[in-house]
């Protein structure tokens, strides 16, 4: 790999690492991407990208994406991770599980007919609400994408909808 495609890849994951929690293999991620900066040939930048991607691809949300690149900065894309996942655990930790889960359904659609399996399971698809909400966000310019002071959005309302109104030519 070339030097300044693994720098860039490495700078995207390191930026990720300071936003969002990979627990244990945090340092040993980070431990790996530095070395991997500090390497002299193509080959042997290869081999470190190979153990930054095995590691990662261990953990629940992986930084390394597959498929069509975002078209997020990556300080963008470490954020709308980090707030994502704070939700999804802020919903999996609700108390009165049972009365939700009793209550709330997911749209009865295709293979998603009943109730959610468990609240984990309803933590996820409100997980992936905010997700897509975030984006939107940041699509609609109503956030930039960073993190104030207390770790929150900061961002801006979506405009209203206008109401539509009749006009009378009578009147």
């Amino acid at each position: 790999m070339e030097q300044t495609k693994y720098e860039t890849k490495a700078n995207e994951i390191l930026t990720w690492l300071n936003a969002n929690d990979a627990g244990a293999l945090g340092p040993v991620i980070e431990a790996t991407l530095q070395a991997g900066l500090t390497a002299t040939t193509d080959e042997d930048r290869d081999k470190f990208w190979a153990s930054v991607r095995s590691l990662c691809g261990t953990l629940p949300k992986s930084p390394i994406r597959r498929g069509i690149q975002s078209n997020l900065t990556a300080e963008q894309s470490a954020n709308v991770d980090s707030v994502t996942t704070r939700i999804e655990n802020a919903f999996a930790s609700i108390g009165e599980a049972d009365l939700i889960l009793d209550v709330m359904h997911p749209r009865q659609r295709g293979e998603s007919i009943g109730h959610y399996d468990s609240i984990e399971s309803w933590a996820a698809d409100m997980a992936s609400s905010v997700n897509r909400k975030l984006k939107m966000a940041i699509k609609e310019n109503r956030w930039d994408g960073s993190l104030n002071g207390d770790n929150l959005t900061g961002m801006a309302l979506p405009e209203p909808k206008a109401e539509k109104s009749e006009v009378s030519d009578s009147e």
